[in-house]
């Protein structure tokens, strides 16, 4: 950067013009044109990051001659995982000058050693351009929406809040888990200020409604019209229960740490990959290889835009079918579903179980109530599930004989203890992941 360059921050016209126009562009693409903007997109990121990152260019010199003739040939390289970027902490793969990053955050750390990412003001803007045009979907002027997910470190939380203010709406940032704003503080706002939408996990929606109801409140009184679900896979059946006590629609978006937006919700509701900013493909978590179209496997990315960071041949980790079926929207990116991480899935007897669609099994049983939760034990496959009301044995002999039909296991089905749920919830960024073991903590 020169000292006669316009620093990138006092153009924003200029950089959101150009990214709403690139959005435009690429939807009108046929998905042969698509492909090939994505295929010179790649060659361009590829060259940035084995010539600018220190971590591509010292761990992959050897494909820097690599030919990308088709997209394909993206499979010529080896993949980046989340291990590579735990030891590339903080900055061992950050491919700008330190002066052009404008946003730094990092992971949890709950499931290991943290992960940095960082983001140029171009690449910040382009992609809050897509949330933007993502979220005014379903939200606008008049709308008072609460982000109940976390601030802190996060890039999600203020994309959304950002994108959000330039669809019109109105943003209370309440955050999660924090001091300043403690669930029960939030529910008295919620029902005070009454907010139009809700942005959270799925989890967190039902336990924000059990809240209003155990202080003796109707929670359709709040008058939420729309809840988007982030930050956590979700059955249907789930969401069925979260539309139906809520009296909601339902919206959702998904992404990383590492990348923001990922996949982002059309006005007929399809949850599309942001193809123009990323290359994807599905493979075989244990064996590697792609798998056909249609079917499930782990989501793996490229980017192909990014200055700061980029990635190549990135595994997500998350469990997913990607559909190339043409969304009735017209837009050439494929959609997604989500069926939760690869490392949730319940192993019994060398069998792999979908824990997401072991949840839609048991919130689908008739007299099922809010809460489960499931784990491998020595006793095989346990589950726990709250009665809505009525016989709780029968409950449980009817989930023990929906999960044994659905896929050849009877598991050992027991009542959940309601108070160590919420005390297990309320401790957990992600509460759709608990767990047996959280519920013995929670009891400790």
């Amino acid at each position: 950067m020169t000292e006669t360059t316009v620093p990138p921050h006092l153009r924003y016209d200029e950089i959101r013009r150009a990214a709403c126009a690139d959005l435009e562009a690429f939807d009108k693409l046929t998905p042969d044109r698509a492909a090939e903007l994505q295929l010179g997109r790649l060659r361009e990121t590829v060259t940035h990051a084995l010539t600018a990152s220190p971590h591509y260019r010292r761990n992959w010199a050897a494909h820097s001659g690599t030919r990308f003739d088709t997209l394909d040939d993206i499979r010529k390289l080896p993949f980046t995982t989340k291990g590579d970027l735990r030891d590339a902490y903080p900055f061992g793969l950050v491919a700008a000058d330190r002066r052009e990053v404008i946003r730094y955050g990092e992971s949890t750390g709950t499931t290991g050693r943290p992960t940095s990412a960082v983001i140029t003001y171009e690449d910040w803007i382009r992609g809050n351009v897509a949330v933007e045009r993502s979220v005014s979907h379903v939200f606008g002027p008049g709308d008072l929406v609460f982000i109940a997910i976390p601030y802190e470190l996060a890039f999600a939380s203020y994309d959304l809040d950002r994108a959000l203010e330039q669809a019109g709406a109105g943003v209370v940032a309440v955050g999660t888990l924090s001091r300043v704003c403690p669930f029960e503080r939030m529910v008295e706002m919620m029902w005070t200020v009454k907010p139009t939408g809700l942005v959270c996990t799925p989890s967190r929606a039902l336990r924000l409604y059990d809240l209003l109801k155990d202080s003796g409140r109707d929670p359709l009184e709040v008058g939420l019209r729309t809840f988007m679900y982030v930050g956590e896979t979700c059955s249907p059946a789930k969401l069925s229960k979260i539309a139906d006590l809520w009296g909601v629609r339902l919206s959702n978006a998904y992404g990383s740490t590492e990348t923001n937006s990922l996949g982002l919700t059309c006005a007929e509701g399809g949850l599309h990959l942001t193809e123009d900013r990323h290359l994807f493909e599905v493979i075989d978590p244990e064996t590697t290889e792609p798998v056909s179209e249609g079917n499930p496997g782990e989501l793996v990315l490229t980017s192909l835009v990014s200055r700061a960071m980029p990635l190549l041949r990135y595994r997500t980790g998350d469990f997913v079918t990607v559909r190339s079926a043409l969304c009735a929207c017209g837009s050439p990116r494929r959609t997604l579903d989500h069926h939760g991480r690869v490392s949730e899935q319940l192993v019994v007897d060398g069998r792999r179980i979908n824990k997401l669609a072991l949840e839609d099994i048991v919130l689908s049983t008739d007299g099922s109530g809010l809460y489960w939760a499931a784990g491998v034990t020595g006793a095989g496959l346990e589950i726990r599930v709250e009665a809505d009301s009525g016989d709780t044995t029968r409950l449980c002999s009817d989930v023990a004989e929906r999960v044994a039909t659905a896929i050849g296991i009877t598991p050992v089905v027991e009542p959940i203890d309601r108070t160590l749920v919420r005390r297990a919830m309320d401790r957990m960024l992600k509460p759709g992941s608990l767990t047996l073991e959280d519920l013995a903590a929670a009891a400790s």
